[in-house]
């Protein structure tokens, strides 16, 4: 178990430094640069700006929900689904679906049982 850890460890290590020296790169080439209050897994995707935003370029994310009550409902609900997963995986600044670039929502259902997907790409100021 420790050496799974360990490796674990390494893998991370040696995401994270060469996602920095990447986002280097790109900053000197011109390109957006995570910032320091991001995890490691931004500079995995190219960045773009996008009037104030800084935007992933055509990578996206998806939330979805299952058997709310009213749409309305639903809809809330696959948002903060995206916006949890979404900010846990970039950093907080990265999880709010308002910001996000080419949102799409799409429903479906009866009275007390929608469901809907939320797809976009991260955003932020």
């Amino acid at each position: 178990m420790a050496r799974l850890a360990k490796l674990l460890i390494t893998t991370l290590v040696l995401v994270t430094t060469a996602t920095v020296a990447d986002a280097a790169l790109r900053k000197r080439a011109g390109s957006v640069a995570p910032s320091q209050e991001e995890t490691g897994l931004v500079g995995l995707h190219e960045l773009r700006r996008e009037g104030g935003k800084v935007c992933m370029s055509e990578h996206t994310h998806s939330g979805s929900s299952t058997g709310q009550p009213t749409k309305k409902a639903a809809e809330v609900m696959a948002m903060r689904n995206w916006a949890e997963f979404t900010g846990w995986e970039y950093g907080g600044a990265w999880g709010n679906p308002a910001l996000a670039g080419g949102r799409r929502m799409s429903c479906n259902g009866t009275q007390g049982k929608y469901n809907c997907d939320f797809e976009a790409r991260p955003c932020r100021r």
